[in-house]
């Protein structure tokens, strides 16, 4: 369940959108989280929510200024990447669309285009600075995101599971932890991996949502703590290593389904996760 990707630059100020999460060798309460709703965009005060133009496909309160945008479609192992810019223009397609209830769909095929790091492909955002570079923060300040949602459909049957956030580190390339809806628990799990290959099995947090139920989450890595909070409630909280600490990180969130697979590139819908809101706060 390893997300591709890299990261370089500075960390981002407080803004609307985003998602991820993970968990192994942790336990529940404790954490901090950021508000929920707002708008997204670039960069304000701590604590604050930013302004800025919501791209035309957007949700209400949606700005796309601090993201960039993966798709599962491209060649080879290049994902098809789409900029800030072209998701404040309005971007949509079979992949990336407003829904008839305000919310931004992001929907995965079972096979498409994935990275070399990757079996899966994915319809995901990768946190990005005002700036336009990719960013990469450090685990001390505050640093969390909270996004508003809820998932259509999950493929993958009875084994079928979705990551719907990440906390990814940038030095090494791999997700520090994953937030990942279960259709075999119809619930939340985590995934926590320091080390390449090193995941070990998810960690149930025991918060079932029903397909179609709107759901709150938060994850932060503050004060050198990793926690993950479900509708309100602290469900996990670790601390890594002082060697993992020292690495940078940045946040996705979206749809990284992980039974889909590198194939023929699809506009069936395989797995559909909704998002109408995501703040990031960095302080």
């Amino acid at each position: 369940m390893v997300g591709g990707g890299s990261g370089a630059g500075g960390g981002s100020g407080a803004l609307s959108s985003g998602g991820s999460g993970a968990s192994s060798g942790g336990s529940a309460p404790s954490g901090g989280s950021a508000g929920i709703g707002g708008t997204v965009g670039g960069q304000a005060g701590a604590g604050s929510s930013a302004g800025g133009a919501a791209g035309a496909n957007a949700a209400s309160s949606f700005d796309f200024s601090i993201w960039s945008l993966q798709l599962p479609t491209g060649s080879g192992t290049s994902p098809t990447t789409i900029s800030p810019s072209r998701l404040l223009a309005g971007y949509s397609d079979a992949y990336f669309y407003l829904t008839a209830d305000g919310g931004q769909a992001f929907m995965d095929p079972e096979t498409g285009i994935t990275t070399s790091g990757s079996q899966h492909c994915r319809t995901e955002m990768r946190e990005d600075t005002p700036s336009g570079a990719p960013a990469a923060w450090g685990s001390s300040g505050t640093n969390s995101l909270t996004v508003t949602g809820k998932l259509i459909q999950v493929g993958g049957g009875a084994s079928g599971r979705v990551t719907v956030a990440q906390v990814f580190n940038a030095t090494d390339s791999i997700p520090l932890c994953e937030l990942e809806y279960s259709n075999s628990t119809q619930g939340f799990e985590l995934l926590y991996e320091e080390a390449k290959g090193q995941g070990g099995s998810p960690v149930d947090l025991k918060t079932p949502v029903a397909l179609n139920a709107a759901y709150s989450f938060t994850l932060s890595l503050s004060q050198g703590t990793l926690s993950a909070s479900i509708n309100g409630q602290p469900v996990y909280t670790h601390t890594p290593s002082a060697a993992t600490l020292a690495k940078n990180f940045y946040f996705k969130f979206g749809n990284y389904d992980q039974t889909t697979s590198a194939g023929a590139i699809s506009t069936t819908p395989y797995t559909i996760v909704e998002v109408f809101s995501a703040a990031v706060v960095h302080e």
